[in-house]
């Protein structure tokens, strides 16, 4: 089944954690799972921040062929929308901005960096697997993903003010092409577009979902 990609950028956006799948260098041949945060970067990409210390951290230095496993917080787990994504995580050193942003979507992560020994990691993706519901399943591949419609930093910051929900206290953590990502009572929020907006529509299309309820 052919799944858009903007179903997969709309639950990437939707989680703060995920479970990364390493392979485990304790125990050779073995995956070793753990429960990390992280935050979109402006391409979609996951940012994690790891600690050198860290068994994960060790495993990926290693040996960068990972996989992450994302699902928005919920009971019904079978019932709702999660995905695997597969490919490299490799550490990387985001510039002010970039690092700006994913400061904002993890705040946590300013304490973690002024310890010294924590270092940011990119995943740049080989494949994903989607799984919307029953019945609904399909691999992208990083051709697809990669293709998106992209909002650069530069534009997304001068947007940011224009963003905040008048009369709402929310914060707003980031915005691309295919919607934008809020802080809502500490919970993170998507404003889904459901497509893709050419930036210079960003802003009214914003507004409009905003005037008709749709952040919650």
């Amino acid at each position: 089944m052919k799944i858009p990609v903007s179903q997969a950028f709309s639950l990437l956006h939707r989680c703060s954690t995920a479970v990364l799948a390493s392979h485990s260098q304790a125990v050779p041949g073995y995956p070793f799972a753990t429960v990390l945060p992280f935050a979109p970067g402006p391409d979609h990409s996951p940012w994690l921040l790891m600690s050198s210390l860290a068994e994960h951290c060790r495993n990926v230095q290693a040996d960068p062929r990972v996989s992450l496993l994302l699902q928005a917080p919920t009971d019904a787990v079978l019932q709702q929308a999660r995905m695997t994504l597969v490919g490299e995580l490799q550490p990387q050193q985001p510039d002010a901005a970039l690092q700006a942003r994913l400061l904002r979507y993890c705040p946590d992560f300013e304490q973690y960096l002024a310890l010294g020994d924590f270092s940011f990691y990119r995943l740049s993706l080989r494949a994903l697997r989607f799984i919307g519901g029953f019945g609904q399943m399909g691999w992208i591949q990083a051709e697809a993903w990669q293709a998106g419609d992209l909002l650069d930093l530069a534009t997304e910051t001068s947007l940011l003010p224009a963003l905040v929900p008048p009369g709402k206290h929310v914060a707003v953590l980031g915005a691309d092409c295919y919607g934008v990502d809020y802080l809502v009572h500490g919970q993170r929020q998507r404003l889904d577009f459901g497509g893709a907006v050419p930036p210079e529509q960003l802003l009214e299309r914003t507004r409009i979902a905003l005037a008709a309820g749709e952040l919650r």
